[in-house]
């Protein structure tokens, strides 16, 4: 009933280790540790090229863990504007502000009791806001805007960023007391450059997604396969995804061929 309830709310993470995609050397161990690590309330810093699927992974660790049955948060630190991010995170009371709710609000903190908060793009959190983000995790509770009382917390962070944190720390743009607290359990997803064997799993698995999505039975050739295969993905497992959903629109047969991939490859040139 929980779950229930937390799914109709959207707070309920959809992911698990299954859904990882892949039988690679690199993909094996990551399951492994995934599995080896939620069992813990260790906070993870999930490391990767943008496009790897950092949040899949958080949510995999969430749900192998103790906190599946409450809350997943997932929060995009570069998405919301500086001078609303701490009533955000934190909630505010009443009156702090114009346009205040009446009665106050909790933030994304408090709605991830006993859950797990995934702060995703780490790396773009203001430097004010570090500081208070440190707290949670050294105290255990943080302020409402406008509040007196401490609010107590108890939830898992799981953060992730494909920028360089180490760099930003030595350039005084992260500090480095947070990151160190952030760092407890490193996870780097490798790009699908390093994992060109998980491609044609990956390519089946998107077939089938989409084919239920647009009603639509598309196979594949060997050949396409083998092309879309020594391709160099920049954009990783996205933009692999992107390209099947493109060719199984375009393609007019039962099959993707490699004519049609050389097609579509020519149409984004």
């Amino acid at each position: 009933r929980v779950r229930s309830i937390l799914a109709q709310k959207g707070l309920q993470a959809k992911y698990t280790i299954d859904d990882i995609k892949g039988s690679s050397p690199a993909i094996q161990r990551l399951k492994s540790w995934v599995k080896h690590y939620a069992i813990t309330d260790s906070t993870v810093l999930i490391t990767g090229e943008s496009g790897t699927g950092k949040e899949l992974f958080a949510q995999a660790i969430h749900s192998a863990s103790s906190r599946a049955g409450h809350p997943f948060i997932p929060v995009n630190c570069a998405a919301i504007p500086e001078s609303l991010l701490e009533s955000e995170l934190f909630g505010y009371e009443e009156g702090s502000f114009t346009g205040a709710h009446k009665g106050g609000k909790p933030g994304l903190f408090e709605n991830a009791s006993h859950g797990t908060i995934f702060l995703d793009e780490i790396g773009e959190l203001p430097l004010e806001m570090q500081a208070k983000l440190l707290r949670v995790i050294q105290d255990g509770e943080f302020y409402r805007v406008g509040g007196t009382v401490p609010v107590k917390t108890n939830v898992r962070i799981i953060s992730a960023t494909n920028r360089d944190l180490e760099k930003y720390v030595e350039e005084g743009r992260f500090r480095r007391d947070l990151y160190y607290r952030l760092n407890v359990v490193p996870i780097r997803i490798p790009s699908l450059a390093e994992r060109t064997e998980d491609i044609p799993a990956l390519i089946s698995h998107f077939l089938t997604k989409y084919g239920e999505k647009f009603g639509l039975r598309r196979g594949i050739t060997g050949s396409a396969v083998e092309y879309l295969q020594q391709q160099q993905w920049p954009g990783n497992i996205r933009e692999l995804e992107n390209t099947v959903q493109r060719l199984m629109i375009a393609a007019t047969g039962e099959d993707i061929t490699l004519m049609d991939v050389m097609r579509e490859s020519h149409a984004e040139l």
